[in-house]
């Protein structure tokens, strides 16, 4: 197996950081708020229109960056472990957290965040009530970790089947525009289809990763192959401009969209599905990712790719962080909802604030040795 990649250690932790200011800035407004736990009614359409185009910056590339590096990683450790150790390591790391973050962390996010709209009762009456209305638990933002879950376990039966793959590419050179055109049109495609039987933002339990499924299953068979031919030491700076470019491109689309429909700022339009909005959006989607992608890889392997004391104690922290800050951010939030400031100040202050102390608990967590040896 590989030694660690140090450059895209780094890219995790500028992704879960901006997962979490991310939040942060839908909970004052900003677009995407959706079922994000805590939510302040913000009427003041600067402040939505500030935090949404922060957000809708990174909308789509976070996650299926995240799920192409999980991917990547995916093959050398399969090759390391063999299949049933494998998907016994993917158990505990896993779907141990995923159980405790449901029945513990999702249920006092909740109870926190409900309290913050007026809920007086008792944290052991807010369970007992849950409980007596069917509800044991939340998943909140650990769908994500599902996602992983099962492309694991789905992938470690392909590779057991297929080692070689089903498939070997004539050349091992990265691929060529011709060829990731033709991956953006079948993908673009696909997801609009996907999103006509699992619309965005829907009732359906899971209707987001429901939606967006082609989008993070390609991205995490895609990092799988990454590993497979070493895409990532051959993509070079002049392949990846004309991508960059064209991703610098369609991300002054949300700026567009956010001064056009002015106090509508919703994701109602590329919520319908089989709209013109909702395949320009798939469409977008992709190539946003791919772009920024490629961006970041170009970027982070040429200057951030030295380890270092920090560099190793953040790296290493990125999940625990991930699993710990909805609850760090919903005290933090709760801290800060009675003090009469201004949202945009609001997020100036909890945004870093939050950000360093998730960080900070992750590493006391991983302290832990019960911990660290399932995380």
């Amino acid at each position: 197996m590989k030694q660690r990649l140090t450059y895209l250690d780094n890219i995790k932790v500028f992704l879960i950081s901006y997962v979490i200011t991310g939040h942060l800035a839908a909970s004052y407004g900003a677009i995407g708020g959706g079922k994000w736990n805590y939510l302040e009614p913000v009427n003041d359409f600067a402040t939505r229109a500030v935090l949404s185009l922060f957000v809708l910056l990174a909308y789509s590339f976070l996650m299926g960056m995240f799920i192409f590096i999980a991917g990547y990683f995916t093959l050398p450790s399969l090759k390391s472990k063999g299949v049933v150790l494998f998907l016994k390591d993917r158990v505990v790391r896993l779907a141990i957290p995923l159980v405790f973050y449901y029945f513990v962390i999702g249920m006092l996010v909740r109870y926190i965040s409900k309290s913050a709209k007026g809920y007086d009762g008792s944290l052991f009456q807010f369970v007992s009530e849950s409980y007596h209305a069917g509800v044991y638990g939340f998943i909140g933002v650990m769908w994500f970790v599902v996602l992983i879950l099962l492309f694991s376990v789905a992938y470690a039966f392909f590779w057991h089947l297929f080692p070689n793959g089903w498939y070997k590419l004539r050349k091992d050179t990265f691929p060529g525009h011709l060829q990731i055109f033709f991956f953006v049109l079948v993908v673009g495609f696909l997801s609009f289809l996907t999103r006509i039987l699992f619309p965005q933002g829907g009732d359906i339990v899971g209707s987001r990763p429901l939606a967006a499924m082609v989008f993070f299953g390609t991205s995490f068979f895609l990092g799988t192959t990454a590993y497979r031919y070493q895409w990532l030491d051959k993509l070079t700076a002049r392949k990846a401009m004309p991508w960059v470019i064209l991703a610098a491109a369609v991300m002054i689309i949300p700026a567009v969209f956010l001064l056009i429909t002015r106090n509508n700022v919703s994701f109602s339009l590329i919520s319908q599905p089989g709209s013109l909005s909702s395949l320009l959006y798939a469409y977008w989607e992709v190539i946003k990712t791919l772009g920024t992608g490629m961006l970041a890889i170009v970027v982070f392997r040429k200057w951030l790719n030295k380890p270092g004391k920090l560099a190793n104690a953040l790296g290493q922290s990125v999940f625990v962080a991930y699993f710990i800050h909805p609850l760090v951010c919903v005290l933090f939030l709760y801290a800060f909802s009675a003090t009469g400031l201004h949202p945009l100040l609001k997020f100036a202050i909890v945004a870093p604030t939050a950000l360093v102390s998730t960080f900070a608990a992750a590493w006391l967590l991983r302290r832990i040795p019960v911990v660290r040896k399932i995380v």
